[in-house]
């Protein structure tokens, strides 16, 4: 397996407070170390990918479609080892230490203010649950100033077709049609009162470029987002 990674720039952004994130796609091949076809390599691409984003250390975890946010401490991540515990989520104020989600699908989220920056792994769930407005909680709590959001490439309305039980619970009023994951995702921040969100727009189900667990079932990759402060 190479160890330069092919990361694409117009999908980083800046993040208030000095922070920055990156979402990764499928040409940075699959960051998970427990699902779909060559996960056997995702420790190597994690420390690949802390090398090029310039990190000393990248802190995930299990997800389980949770709320918990997992905030970094110093000595975790070291080597990208993934976090022996379950979060939705994970938050650092330690310049260099990368906070990082998997997703498939699912919205990842990047929050920023001035001091801390958050990573937070959305799916319908996570989201009815509140796990977006548990991220803002978290990061006011560790930082000061305004934040901000950063949603990155996650499954479309145009292709992302569920059922009753989905919209009755992100309160959606169709018995089943295509659900806006991004929209629900603005709302919930806004609600929350993030003072700015930008986006980074790709449909994970229909763009190739990037892994979906609804269009490749178990031989899905995971592609990372990633965010730190600098």
């Amino acid at each position: 397996m190479s160890s330069v990674l092919e990361l694409d720039p117009a999908m980083s952004s800046p993040l208030p407070g000095g922070g920055m994130v990156m979402f990764t796609a499928r040409a940075a091949g699959n960051l998970s170390t427990a699902a779909g076809v060559g996960c056997a390599d995702g420790l190597a691409r994690r420390r690949a990918l802390a090398r090029e984003l310039g990190l000393r250390a990248l802190c995930a975890s299990r997800q389980v479609h949770g709320t918990h946010i997992h905030i970094a401490a110093p000595g975790e991540g070291e080597g990208a080892a993934p976090l022996d515990l379950d979060a939705d989520g994970h938050a650092s104020t330690l310049p260099g230490v990368g906070v990082a989600v998997l997703t498939a699908d699912c919205v990842p989220v990047a929050l920023g203010c001035e001091g801390a920056v958050a990573m937070i792994h959305a799916g319908w769930r996570g989201l009815a649950d509140g796990v977006l407005e548990e991220g803002v909680r978290v990061l006011r709590a560790l930082g000061a100033g305004p934040i901000g959001a950063v949603v990155g490439p996650c499954a479309g309305a145009c292709c992302y077709e569920v059922g009753a039980e989905v919209m009755a619970a992100l309160g959606e009023t169709p018995e089943r049609g295509h659900l806006d994951l991004r929209r629900v995702a603005h709302a919930r921040l806004t609600a929350a009162g993030v003072d700015g969100i930008a986006d980074v727009t790709a449909c994970t189900i229909c763009d190739e470029r990037f892994f979906s667990h609804r269009r490749e079932q178990a031989a899905a990759g995971r592609q990372g987002g990633v965010a730190w402060l600098s």
